[in-house]
């Protein structure tokens, strides 16, 4: 096709073929003829979420104390904080964050959580996939709903690690990774977009923030790689947000993330596939691992006046038992000798103390307040059990680092621990097998708590039979750590009714699904011979541990 015009004989739809082409190529000054393509804002209106369930929160009030609820809560991870907006002005303005604070709050009333989360789910399919809408108050929404997924945690619906990465990609596609939004290439005549406003760059650096700590503490969790690395404007936006202080937890936000820093570096440095059998001995892992305790304890100084901060001390002292967990490995007989053997004692012993804080702190929080704890802590606490009974077990590894086992049974009474755990879920959860048969968090963390605590106590009682002062399973039932007597009169075997019912679910969906029935999933923790290393891979959240029973929502029973 030919651009050349007769100038004798004029072509008007040629010459209108001609004026569209300079229109569209064209970034002069006259901005009503031409006009670049539009930045696109994170602040664009969103369709409001029609729902019976929301409109008759809204209409009693109740949606007003469903946002308290998460103000309380958004203290452990303050990614997203919601200050002055009324419950109808979020739902107004930022419908999908207005949802999914909704459903986190409704944890006490489990069976409207469940409704709200399937159509929380429903929606984001819809926003995401089929209409997609990228606006900032989605990711908001999904960082709040991962902040606290353990409340609707099912494994035949759980996508936690694909989530995460679907609120990274979001967070990509609006920039949030940059100040302002950078064209590959420099077009001439391009206006570049002006940078937000302070508070709505602010608020941008937070839920950018948010994404990398759930996208690592995710990916330590479930032992995959974290495809979002801390980076320099990482670093800047910690800085700027505390420099700033629009909001008292805007501080805090700094540290949780400085942490989570730390936490990734233990990964990459220790647990690759390089380093993952090295013992504590080798230079490679032992000038690391200075070097580490040394930036541990530089945080701890600069945060000296958050000692309080339940989510601050949580995370400090699984930062610490992962650091100096590496004991744990076999040391070559050869290298078994005078500092060697210091060294690796030295580290077991700040890796038990560790431990018990973290258990402290977490019998010191009321049983009430348990529901602020967010999923990232409560993925922590597997971890942190498994590795204080390995520090616990008798073993010859222990033997021949010359490790005070009893010793370390007496400092840290990890069965008194359990057996205070599960008191407390008890109390929390709503299980009924006639009110409300469908299993909860609460309920299922009773059970797994109960059923490490009697393999513990029989692994206790194998390897010395002469332990009088340790209880069995049977008194361990009476006894409340919280008062020192025995208050708590409900049988062993009830936490083994929690387990069949369990049990009988798994068999209904055994049936269902054609396949053997009567299997219990959990028959390998009766085991005396059970490998807690087993444990530690098979991951307490992941899908062999919860095979065909589930609990959260979506679930249908």
């Amino acid at each position: 096709m030919s651009l050349d015009v007769d100038p004798d004989h004029p072509d008007p739809e040629h010459d209108n073929f001609l004026e569209k082409l300079r229109t569209i190529h064209n970034f002069g000054e006259d901005v009503h003829k031409s006009q670049p393509p539009k930045h696109r804002s994170t602040q664009r209106s969103e369709p409001v979420v029609r729902s019976d369930i929301l409109d008759d929160l809204l209409a009693s009030g109740e949606a007003e104390r469903l946002l308290a609820e998460y103000r309380a809560m958004s203290d452990s991870l303050p990614f997203v904080p919601i200050p002055t907006l009324t419950a109808q002005e979020l739902n107004e303005t930022k419908p999908m964050l207005f949802l999914a604070v909704m459903t986190v709050g409704s944890w006490k009333e489990h069976q409207q959580q469940m409704s709200l989360d399937e159509l929380y789910r429903r929606e984001l399919a819809n926003r995401t996939i089929i209409k997609p809408k990228r606006t900032l108050s989605l990711i908001q929404s999904l960082v709040v709903y991962l902040s606290w997924y353990h409340f609707v945690f099912s494994h035949k619906t759980q996508q936690i690690f694909s989530l995460i990465h679907l609120t990274i990609g979001f967070a990509l596609d609006l920039n949030l990774h940059q100040k302002t939004r950078r064209l590959p290439l420099d077009i001439p005549g391009y206006r570049k977009p002006s940078p937000p406003a302070s508070e709505v760059q602010r608020e941008r650096q937070r839920t950018f923030l948010g994404c990398y700590y759930l996208s690592s503490s995710i990916s330590c969790s479930f032992h995959k790689p974290n495809l979002l690395k801390y980076n320099d404007y990482l670093a800047e936006c910690t800085r700027t947000l505390r420099t700033d202080h629009e909001y008292p937890s805007d501080e805090v936000i700094s540290s949780l993330v400085n942490l989570r820093r730390l936490d990734d570096q233990v990964q990459d440095t220790f647990h690759t596939e390089d380093t993952i059998d090295l013992p504590i001995t080798d230079s490679r892992i032992n000038m690391n691992l200075r070097f580490m305790e040394a930036q541990l304890e530089e945080w701890k100084r600069d945060n000296t006046g958050y000692q309080h901060h339940r989510a601050l001390n949580m995370s400090c002292s699984v930062a610490e038992m992962q650091l100096n967990s590496i004991a744990l490995r076999p040391i070559p007989e050869l290298s078994q000798q005078g500092l060697s053997s210091s060294l690796q004692l030295n580290s077991l012993l700040s890796a038990l103390e560790a431990g018990k804080r973290f258990l402290d702190t977490l019998l010191s929080i009321p049983v009430t307040d348990y529901y602020l704890i967010s999923f990232s802590e409560w993925m922590r606490i597997p971890y942190v059990i498994i590795a204080v009974s390995r520090l616990c077990i008798p073993c010859d590894a222990h033997a021949s680092a010359q490790w005070d086992v009893k010793a370390a049974q007496d400092r840290v009474r990890l069965d008194l621990y359990l057996e205070s755990l599960c008191y407390r879920m008890q109390a929390l959860s709503t299980f009924d097998k006639v009110k409300q048969p469908h299993p909860d968090f609460w309920s299922a963390m009773k059970m797994i708590m109960d059923l490490t605590k009697d393999w513990y106590c029989r692994k206790i009682f194998k390897q010395s039979e002469s332990s009088h002062n340790l209880p069995t399973p049977e008194t361990m039932s009476s006894y409340r750590p919280e008062t020192g007597t025995n208050s708590f009169q409900t049988p062993s075997a009830e936490g083994y009714s929690i387990a069949n019912h369990f049990e009988s679910l798994n068999t209904r969906g055994a049936s269902e699904n054609g396949e053997g029935s009567g299997r219990d999933p959990f028959a390998f923790m009766r085991s005396m011979d059970f490998d807690m290393d087993q444990f530690l891979e098979m991951n307490i959240w992941g899908h062999e541990s919860y095979e065909d029973m589930g609990f959260g929502g979506g679930m249908g029973f």
